[in-house]
């Protein structure tokens, strides 16, 4: 069965998403989060490249191309508000496809997402290697 695990470092990108006042975001992002552990159909949809770019559903989902370019399998997942807009945060995640885990690693802002010197994107990194993913 596939299953939804959240990392500590992305618990706390989410408490300080809530503490920094970006409520709305938040209550997106947690809801998705708990509607993806409950659905196995939704979570089938985080390892399907350019998944939703269509508008047919909450969430995009793409490659991190750097990261994979690297041998890191980490993808991205854009959550969608009700009006289509995507909230001001990536959640980072890899799949270990041994054990059907998704490892969500870490929720970025979108500016610095995607920015691999980032201090935000190298522990991610380090989660990623401390993770052990085949």
């Amino acid at each position: 069965m596939t299953r939804l695990v959240l990392h500590t470092d992305a618990i706390e990108d989410l408490a300080a998403i809530r503490d920094s006042g970006a409520i709305a975001d938040f209550g997106v992002i947690v809801a998705f989060l708990q509607q993806a552990k409950q659905d196995m159909a939704l979570l089938e949809t985080l390892a399907v490249h350019w998944f939703g770019e269509d508008g047919t559903a909450n969430h995009t989902v793409s490659k991190v191309a750097f990261l994979h370019r690297r041998g890191k399998r980490v993808w991205r997942l854009k959550v969608l508000t009700i009006k289509g807009l995507a909230v001001r945060y990536r959640l980072l995640y890899a799949f270990d496809e041994p054990t059907k885990t998704y490892y969500l690693l870490g929720v970025p802002p979108r500016e610095i997402a995607y920015d691999e010197h980032h201090p935000r994107t190298q522990r991610l990194i380090a989660a990623y290697d401390k993770l052990r993913l085949r």
